[in-house]
Order: C-alpha cells, then structure tokens, then sequence
C-alpha cells in the first residue's frame, strides 16, 4: 500500500507502513531480511489456478540459495526445496522453471522482478517467515565471536495441520541449543545426553508451545556440503506422510 500525501499537512504526519502487504512485498523483504550475502531472486510467477488451488494467477516468491540447495518462499504456504538433491546449483538455477513447476503444476512460468516497490509499501511483518528467521540467526551466529562449527535445519511437522515449522540447532562444544523463530528472544538448550535423532530433539525443543507434539521431523545440515541421508527425495526436508509437497 502506498500512502500519498493530500496535502502540505500530511507531510509532518509519521509515515505508516502496512502490517502486512502482498506476495510482491513479502518476496521482496525476505530478500532484504536475508541481505546481500545470501544469493536470493525475487520472481513474478503466473498461474492457471484450479478451483481448489492455493495460488493466485499472479503472485510473486523468493529463490533463495542455502546449504547448497534451492529453496522457494512465498508468502502464501511459506518454503520449501526446489533442489531435488544437492550440489547442483548451477543447474537447478538453469532449470528453474520446471523446478517451480514441481511444487505445483499450474504454475505456466515465472520471470525474475528486479523493481523493489516503495519504501511505504513494505509491511512489517513476514508471513510464514520460519524458514528465513532462522538463516538470519544462522547468518548472525556466524559473524559472532565464536560462530558454531556445526549446524542443522529441522523441520517439524505436527499430526493436525499439513503445513510444518522450521528450527535451528547448533552446537558449542558439548552443548547444543535450538533457535525457534516463534521465540526468538529464548535460547533452548538441549542436555547433551538427549539423542541426536531430528524428531527427538523437535519435540523436546518444541514441548512448552505444542499441544501436540511434531509426529516427524527431518534435519538438513548446514555448512559445509554434507550428504544427504537416507534415500534420494525430491522433499529433501519432506516428512509429512499426507503431502508429497510438505512446506514450512
């Protein structure tokens, strides 16, 4: 929403920025939340959508490159992986057409959007925002004094609903903590002597908020490339047995 002045008065007035705004304005401050150092394309998706379908005919995304995988964001069901495994970047980004098309077939093509809206328009707030929340803990754990050597993304899926959270785990030393971006002011500590099995440490981190706890959770390590384990998936965070396309 753009707020244009009407008169020499309501220039003195404090500018008022929407709470939340469209899909355009949502790609586009996940991108800037993110920053320069994380590689991210803003794209202008056209859709043929069904009755049923959870996309508009236009809306706009976040590609966004990180632990050597593709991922895509909007503000409508959140992120999930376009990567169908890693070390391809190259050429998951020449092929990122089709790979949009994967998380949903009505999606007819994309083109990358390089004009920011007005500074007025930006919302405060970022919807379905998990998965970025915790790259920019990630990326300030990394520019602090002792940055963690090890880390993983988890992502939990609850038994009631199809759409799952994101969280962070890293460790120092022996200690572990878990950053949840719907506490982002509480630092969870996990006991070293809990298993390391992702669905454990989800439902231990996950307790005091969840009526129900997760019913799967899956870890995808951050850093260095690392293997992925178990088999090949075009889900590389998939763990809900109900949605072959599960998002956080």
């Amino acid at each position: 929403m753009k707020f244009a002045p009407l008169s020499l008065i309501a220039l003195a007035l404090p500018l008022v920025t929407p709470l939340f705004a469209g899909s355009k304005e949502s790609a586009f401050l996940a991108r800037d939340l993110l920053g320069p150092d994380v590689w991210t394309r803003v794209v202008k998706i056209e859709s043929d959508p069904a009755e049923d379908g959870r996309y508009p005919a236009e809306f706009h995304g976040l590609v966004i490159a990180f632990a050597d995988i593709l991922w895509f964001y909007n503000e409508y069901d959140g992120t999930q992986n376009l990567s169908t495994r890693r070390g391809q970047l190259a050429a998951d980004r020449a092929n990122l057409g089709q790979l949009l098309r994967s998380v949903d077939p009505a999606l007819t093509g994309f083109a990358e959007d390089n004009e920011p809206p007005p500074p007025g328009a930006m919302p405060q707030v970022l919807p379905n925002a998990c998965f970025v929340a915790c790259l920019k803990r990630w990326e300030a754990l990394q520019q602090s004094q002792h940055p963690p050597k090890r880390a993983r993304l988890i992502a939990c899926f609850p038994p009631e609903i199809r759409q799952g959270h994101m969280i962070l785990e890293y460790r120092r030393g022996m200690r572990r903590f878990i950053f949840d971006p719907d506490r982002p002011t509480e630092q969870i500590t996990i006991p070293f002597w809990v298993s390391g099995n992702p669905l454990t440490i989800a439902k231990r981190a996950l307790r005091e908020r969840w009526l129900t706890g997760p019913i799967q959770a899956t870890a995808v390590e951050v850093g260095p490339p690392a293997p992925i384990t178990g088999p090949s998936s075009k889900n590389l965070i998939a763990a809900d047995p109900r949605s072959d396309r599960p998002r956080l």
